[in-house]
């Protein structure tokens, strides 16, 4: 294995790393939601938010076109 492949090996496993952190805050954030939608009902801004957090969440599925809608 070449330095090259090293370090874009380094480069991807850090990448899925800071996917995965990002995957597991917009998780926290959405369970908070969801029961914020529950208790309070479905304000206009409550319900924009989760649309924003599950359209990112659907970007880190392999899905980028989510964050144009």
């Amino acid at each position: 294995m070449s330095r090259e492949d090293w370090e874009a090996a380094q480069e991807a496993e850090e990448a899925a790393f800071y996917r995965e952190c990002e995957w597991k805050r917009i998780e926290r954030t959405l369970s908070v939601l969801y029961v914020r939608q529950r208790l309070e009902g479905d304000s206009v801004l409550l319900r924009q938010r989760v649309d924003r957090l599950e359209r990112l969440q659907q970007a880190l599925c392999g899905s980028p076109e989510q964050l144009s809608a």
